[in-house]
């Protein structure tokens, strides 16, 4: 196997070896999208839905400082455009994302603010969903978390993998996401797991087949698209509103 590039990926060498090879079963779903292959993020709208994919697929996607302000362009692109009814982020290549990159960290580099991101999400008044192959691990985790709704492949491999470079998540969702008892448990051991255990522990909300992950999300924004957007943005700030009754704020 070939050395992964320096992400939050890179943690104990056998759960890497499981996550990477799980990782490359999931290419089929994350074909790079043709048109501006140099460019980090990738935006484009159809059929009233904003597609934003990640675009570094030779670094699995790694979230620098270019990948994370590209991605907050894309947001308030979105929410600047009625024709759009609801977001979609995705991958490029072999992951949705393996993590923040440590390399662009290491170098002092400018890699955003984790928390900016999550409240540009959390905010925007159309649904935002992940759709997960490959790698979802470490600030990608929490990028997928606090997206409303996170439909996965079934090859996807989760995991809060900072605690393995001794970090806390930049993005405090996982408390909230899921309950007391498996927050722990997937904050304190920085684990990977399978997108069936992430089904079961409430981090997705589908699991589908690598091939059926498109149809899957298609499907879904087809839905929203046929309901009134003024009903779909209350019912979302209605949801978001109780979560932050309770002290929740992505970006506090």
């Amino acid at each position: 196997m070939k050395p992964e590039p320096a992400t939050e990926a890179g943690t104990s060498a056998a759960g890497a070896a499981a996550a990477g090879s799980a990782a490359a079963e999931a290419s089929a779903t994350g074909a790079a999208v043709p048109g501006a292959p140099d460019e980090p993020v990738l935006y484009r709208c159809e059929n009233g839905v904003a597609e934003v994919t990640l675009n570094r697929p030779r670094a699995l996607n790694a979230i620098n400082g270019a990948v994370h302000y590209g991605l907050l362009r894309a947001l308030e692109q979105a929410a600047a455009d009625d024709a759009v009814r609801s977001v979609v982020i995705r991958g490029s290549g072999r992951a949705f994302s393996a993590g923040g990159d440590l390399k662009a960290v290491a170098a002092g580099e400018d890699v955003g603010h984790p928390k900016r991101l999550g409240q540009a999400i959390w905010d925007l008044p159309k649904p935002v969903i992940a759709a997960v192959h490959g790698y979802c691990l470490g600030q990608a985790f929490e990028v997928a978390a606090v997206c409303d709704l996170t439909i996965a492949a079934a090859s996807a491999v989760f995991g809060e993998v900072e605690i393995n470079h001794g970090w806390g998540p930049p993005l405090p969702i996982t408390p909230f996401a899921l309950g007391l008892k498996q927050a722990k448990e997937v904050l304190l051991l920085g684990d990977m797991i399978t997108a069936e255990v992430a089904l079961r522990m409430g981090i997705v909300n589908r699991v589908v087949a690598d091939e059926d992950l498109d149809a899957e999300v298609a499907k879904i924004t087809a839905r929203i698209a046929g309901l009134k957007p003024e009903a779909v943005a209350g019912n979302k700030r209605l949801v978001n509103s109780r979560y932050e009754a309770a002290g929740f704020a992505p970006g506090a």
